[in-house]
């Protein structure tokens, strides 16, 4: 302890020395600086004897941000091959409205790639090839018929959840609007002013030549009880509206028409007549020939190119929250999204957005693909944002495997009660 005192003190004792020697020598006149307020000595602690003088840490460097170069789409696409790839056969709708679609969208995508279309009709391939082979470039889109969210919870297609997509967007209103024809001639004198639920807990509409709706599904649809089948007794019985419901072996919109004119059926619930009626025979609605009696969901039936609809939404006139609840489960995950565009899993969001933003800003200023894809599609586009679909993905996942057992249970009980024939012993 003695040495090290010494040496310390013998250190203090030449520092003196040193600041003596160097005032002795003199040194430049000083330039004269304003007067400044004496600063406060900020206190420094003294070492005991003994401590050694630690050594200031180095300042640490304040980072400086690196910018973040943009994404640059046009580079990005420019000279590649976007292939647009339908999970359906050649000649059917989802084929006949990919291929209109894809003809118009080179010049909307930036960098104008060459945009081809094709087919796989194997729903399940497809899906499982979109999920896990796919380039993830944005140069491969699945096109799809329907979101598919069963194909999430299957083995076959390993489970790969709809929502790992990337959305980019959907063309067509997927709501479905109960559409009657003849209100009047089929219902009663006042059938052209009312709404689904004002007949409620009647025994007939009050006259016409049906007294009731009449309506029809397909026997297939009817005995495997499909959602949509289900969905629509399930409303009719709870809403204890006059019906009668019936099974034919075609139920397209060609036999729906043909049904009408005989008297057959009265009412139909697709999600394209309210669209396209204005165009194929736009004095049905002007002369109430045609009226939709609520929208059936899932969301708000848009404004066609005549009018409003007649009615609201089904949902906000359910009796009570528990059939509410089932009705959704049963109606709103297979029929949330109609024709619809997805990117593979693992897609950046840079991508992603960048096409939807081009397939959305070319179904809403390109009037010659609006005029073409809707003489094919029988309806106006109406595109869903990414944003919004994602969100609908997401919801109507969530609620997926409830639905199934749901549908099953009810649809069950429905084909029993209304049509034991088709139930299997």
């Amino acid at each position: 302890m003695v040495t090290r005192w010494s040496a310390w003190s013998k250190g203090l004792v030449l520092g003196t020395v040193m600041l003596l020697v160097l005032a002795a020598c003199g040194g430049d006149e000083p330039t004269a600086t304003p007067t400044q307020p004496p600063a406060t000595a900020t206190p420094t602690a003294t070492l005991a004897p003994g401590v050694p003088t630690p050594t200031p840490a180095p300042a640490t460097p304040t980072p400086v941000a690196t910018p973040i170069p943009s994404f640059d789409a046009a580079a990005h696409f420019k000279g590649k091959t976007i292939r647009i790839m339908a999970n359906a056969n050649p000649g059917g709708g989802t084929d006949a409205q990919g291929r209109i679609m894809s003809a118009f969208m080179s010049k909307w995508i930036p960098g104008n790639p060459r945009v081809v279309f094709s087919n796989n009709g194997n729903k399940p391939l497809a899906y499982l090839f979109a999920g896990t082979q796919a380039p993830k470039d944005g140069t491969y889109i699945a096109w799809d018929s329907t979101p598919q969210l069963n194909m999430g919870f299957e083995e076959d297609t390993q489970f790969i959840k709809r929502s790992s997509f990337q959305f980019i967007g959907a063309t067509i209103d997927a709501n479905r609007a109960w559409t009657t024809y003849d209100p009047i001639g089929n219902l009663g004198p006042d059938a052209n002013e009312k709404c689904l639920w004002d007949y409620s807990g009647m025994a007939d509409t009050g006259g016409g030549r049906h007294k009731a709706f009449f309506i029809a599904d397909e026997i297939s649809d009817v005995a495997e009880g499909a959602p949509q089948f289900v969905a629509n007794a399930f409303t009719l019985e709870t809403l204890e509206v006059p019906f009668r419901y019936f099974a034919f072996d075609t139920v397209d919109t060609n036999a729906v028409l043909t049904m009408w004119a005989r008297g057959d059926i009265n009412t139909t619930v697709r999600n394209s007549l309210w669209y396209r009626f204005p165009l194929e025979q736009p004095d049905w609605l002007p002369n109430g020939l045609m009226r939709v009696y609520t929208n059936m969901g899932p969301g708000t039936l848009k404004a066609n190119s005549w009018g409003e609809p007649h009615c609201g939404a089904i949902v906000d006139h359910y009796p009570d929250a528990e059939s509410l609840a089932k009705f959704k489960a049963i109606m709103n995950p297979p029929n949330y999204m109609s024709k619809s565009l997805w990117l593979p899993p693992g897609t950046s969001d840079e991508i992603a957005d960048a096409l939807s933003n081009a397939f959305q800003t070319a179904f809403e200023q390109d009037e010659d693909l609006i005029k073409k894809y809707a003489g094919i599609a029988g309806e106006t586009p109406n595109f869903t944002d990414r944003a919004t679909g994602t969100a609908a993905t997401l919801e109507n996942e969530s609620i997926f495997e409830d639905s199934i057992r749901i549908t099953q249970i009810e649809g069950k009980r429905l084909t029993e009660k209304y049509f034991p024939q088709y139930v299997s012993n």
